[in-house]
């Protein structure tokens, strides 16, 4: 037997080698590499039920969340098979790796036996649950999925996620630039469910908030239909050509059933709705077919008085000003309220005050994370910083030809734009005004937005249906008709530089060329007294119906999304402020008199670069991070 001992010398040039390669492995680590920062996982215990049952022999996965794109590919992390038992219970003994602590997570159920007759394998069911954060994982994480966790977690990462090519729930992943608006996704499914009892509403939804508990449970029990059959039977047939999008292909799986009713939420509404048994497994459910199939939630507190003006930071904190009832503007605070990405309030019951602050209609973010709102009813400016400190003295910021600001937006050098009636000012971002402040004339200019070019536009309300178009120095280069009658209201930017204009009178969008010629104005929509707008990160526009009580969506062709009621539910009430946060959620205030609330649509939008200054700065507006 040959001696395979190391001599005294070679066992010392083996361990100045093994020293070396681990020198070498911290070294690359240090730079940067992923070796030596993955960490192994946490055994984990859960449960897989098709509506009240426990599915046998599903195969489950464990996946991270991919980096490459929207829709991406995302990476298995389990290194051994795990199927779910008699009863439905599974384990994982702790082998996956966590690429990292902050690496978004889920977990996925694929097959199995609903409890039917032994031997079946119901090919078409999937379901999942959002996880966030690997490092979060415990091993006293018990994890439940069911179709309840399915619907919630696929209607808030659904702007992160594809159709699958042959494995559901496989195709989740951000670019490389947005890991926030992605983990802002993954923590407003904790909102909707509980994702160890299978159950809505969520353990961190705030205090005091509304969740669609009832409409969860409606969406989940029709996916339940599917899922507790053999797979080839008419439930799954029905589900899958009721739920199949104009023009596309019919889904294979639940998973992808209910990422096609959350992407197209206005279609086949009533058809759907009538695949829920009257033995449906979970209650409560809707009465009736609701207007459409968004999913809402309304958040109080944190000062919200009358809220107007809505803004999203780069965080994915919520800003808004409480500048009181439309259209005289009054009963608000005299305050901002900010919450943070998942509706929590973060200022007090009184919001954040002072700085010269009074009556704000407009807010706004600057580049460097500060907010600034108007003195709406007198002539300044206030600026806070990012903790609700104010900034800017007890009388705010004066000058410049302000003047009643009411809409106020901020260009990527941190110019503030607000525009006062009669003109516009700008505003250092020292607080000073800028030269040659204040510039052009109007009858009543309310609303305001910058370009990728950093050209100024604004509404003029009364003049009848016109914009005007001002260079970052304030010289006027036009003045444009959008509408024959009085009421161009909210403005907003687009990825090719065109300009969107709500008129209130007439209930249509226009579009305009960057040169301020009309491309064409479009209805319909659930349009009614359209007030704000914006467009979101692949050029959809969202407007908010002040005289409807829902929110309009159009593509950028300016073909009707939503449908002709809008999208409705969380409580709108004279929906005034509208914006879309970089996870894809729509935000509007509800300025109804006593509403007092906000509402998020729950991933109906494409996620945006936030702040709009930011986006404005690098000309990525109406783009995806």
């Amino acid at each position: 037997m040959q001696d395979h001992r190391l001599s005294s010398s070679s066992l010392l040039l083996f361990l100045l080698l093994c020293a070396t390669i681990a020198g070498s492995l911290v070294f690359l680590a240090s730079c940067g590499q992923t070796v030596g920062m993955s960490s192994p996982g946490h055994a984990l215990r859960g449960q897989v039920n098709g509506g009240q049952q426990g599915v046998n022999g599903a195969t489950i996965q464990l996946y991270a969340a991919g980096d490459t794109g929207y829709g991406s590919a995302a990476t298995s992390l389990l290194t051994t098979a795990v199927t779910t038992n008699p009863a439905g219970s599974f384990s994982i003994t702790g082998d996956y790796m966590c690429p990292s602590a902050s690496t978004q997570v889920y977990i996925v159920a694929t097959g199995g036996n609903p409890g039917l007759s032994p031997g079946t394998n119901n090919t078409a069911l999937a379901m999942m649950a959002a996880l966030g954060p690997c490092g979060n994982l415990t091993s006293s994480t018990f994890i439940f999925m069911d179709e309840v966790t399915t619907v919630a977690s696929v209607y808030a990462l659904a702007p992160f996620m594809a159709v699958s090519s042959g494995t559901p729930g496989a195709m989740l992943g951000t670019s490389s630039t947005n890991s926030q608006g992605l983990a802002n996704a993954f923590a407003t499914v904790n909102n909707l469910i509980d994702t160890t009892k299978g159950e809505a509403p969520g353990l961190s939804l705030p205090t005091g908030a509304t969740a669609p508990s009832t409409e969860v449970n409606t969406l989940a029990d029709m996916l339940a239909t599917c899922v507790n059959s053999n797979g080839s039977s008419g439930e799954c047939s029905t589900l899958f050509t009721d739920a199949t999008p104009s023009g596309g292909s019919a889904p294979t799986n639940t998973i992808d059933a209910i990422l096609d009713i959350a992407q197209h939420p206005a279609q086949n509404v009533s058809t759907l709705f009538g695949l829920v048994t009257g033995t449906a497994p979970f209650q409560p459910t809707l009465a009736s077919a609701p207007n459409d199939w968004t999913m809402a939630v309304k958040y109080i507190g944190g000062g919200l008085t009358a809220p107007t003006g809505i803004a999203v930071d780069g965080s994915g904190n919520i800003w808004v000003a409480n500048g009181g009832v439309y259209p005289a503007f009054s009963g608000g605070n005299n305050s901002i309220s900010k919450f943070s990405a998942t509706g929590t309030a973060i200022s007090t019951s009184s919001g954040y005050t002072g700085g010269g602050l009074g009556a704000p209609f407009g807010i706004a973010i600057d580049p460097s994370g500060n907010v600034w709102a108007p003195r709406s009813n007198g002539s300044a400016l206030a600026e806070f910083s990012s903790s609700g400190s104010a900034l800017s003295g007890t009388n705010g910021y004066t000058g410049g030809g302000l003047s009643a600001p009411y809409g106020i937006a901020i260009n990527g050098s941190g110019v503030v734009f607000a525009a006062n009636g009669g003109n516009v000012s700008g505003i250092l971002n020292t607080g000073s005004a800028q030269s040659g402040s204040p510039y052009g004339s109007g009858s009543n200019l309310f609303c305001i937005a910058i370009d990728g070019s950093g050209n100024v536009w604004t509404t003029d309300e009364v003049n009848p249906g016109t914009v005007i178009k001002m260079s970052s120095a304030g010289t006027v280069a036009g003045t444009y008709s959008v509408d024959g009658q009085n009421g161009a209201w909210g403005v907003a930017i687009d990825g090719s530089s065109q300009v969107w204009v709500s008129n209130s009178a007439s209930n249509t969008v226009t579009a305009l060329t960057s040169s301020g010629s009309v491309v064409s104005s479009y209805g319909g929509g659930g349009l009614s007294t359209p007030e704000n707008l914006i467009v979101d990160g692949l050029g959809n526009i969202w407007v908010a119906d002040e005289g409807g009580n829902q929110v309009s969506e159009f593509s950028n062709s300016g073909s009707t999304i939503s449908p002709s009621t809008g999208f409705t539910g969380g409580g709108m009430s004279k929906p005034y402020g509208i914006a879309v946060d970089g996870s894809g959620n729509v935000w509007v205030t509800n300025n109804a008199s006593g509403s007092n609330s906000i509402t998020e649509i729950v991933g109906a939008a494409a996620p945006l670069v936030t702040p709009l200054s930011v986006a404005a700065g690098n000309n990525t507006l109406g783009v995806r991070p």
